[in-house]
This record gives C-alpha cells, sequence and structure tokens, in this order.
C-alpha cells in the first residue's frame, strides 16, 4: 500500500472540506449536543473500525471528537484511509439530522 503524495491528498481533501491534512494524517473533530451523542458516534466508529481493520487515534472530552486517520504500516495517507473518513462522515450526517428532528 503506497501513500499518497501531499498533492494527491490536497486534491482528494476537496471533496472533504471539513478535514484537515496535518501530521502526516488527516484529522477532523465533531460537536455534538452532549456526551451520550458523541459516545453513541464513537460506538460507530468503532464497528467501522473494527470492519476494516483500520482504527484512528480518538479524542473525546464531552460533546467533541477529534478523529485522526493514517495508515501507519503505509507511513502516510492511504486510500484506506479516505475511505474510513468518508465512511464515518455519513455516519456523522445520519447523527445530525436525527438531531434536527
Amino acid at each position: 500500500m503506497t501513500p499518497y503524495s501531499l498533492e494527491e491528498i490536497r486534491q482528494r481533501l476537496v471533496f472533504f472540506p471539513e478535514w484537515q491534512y496535518s501530521q502526516n494524517s488527516l484529522v477532523r473533530e465533531y460537536d455534538f449536543g452532549d456526551f451520550l451523542e458523541a459516545w453513541g458516534f464513537l460506538t460507530q466508529v468503532a464497528l467501522v473500525a473494527e470492519r476494516h481493520n483500520h482504527h484512528p487515534e480518538i479524542w473525546n472530552v464531552y460533546n467533541k471528537v477529534r478523529l485522526r486517520w493514517s495508515t501507519h504500516e503505509a507511513g502516510g495517507v492511504t486510500e484506506r484511509d479516505f475511505t474510513l473518513i468518508e465512511e464515518v462522515d455519513r455516519i456523522y450526517a445520519t447523527a445530525a439530522r436525527a438531531r434536527t428532528k
């Protein structure tokens, strides 16, 4: 698995404007109404990560969650990371729609 170049990462991030490239990883912070919502999201992220056998670094304080994805064995960001951030963003969008109802 070959890591993407910085230019390839920038081109892909156009489709994921909430994500940042930082310290050789893809990083995003999510906001929730409370701790329970954040934890529910993390539970779903854990299931996705386990299914793909590709796990993010996770930071959680009350209603904020930060995820950091990179493919350590490849030494950078790969297609695998973009696949996972897309799936996780769909989970977040579904949760956000449920909150507004």
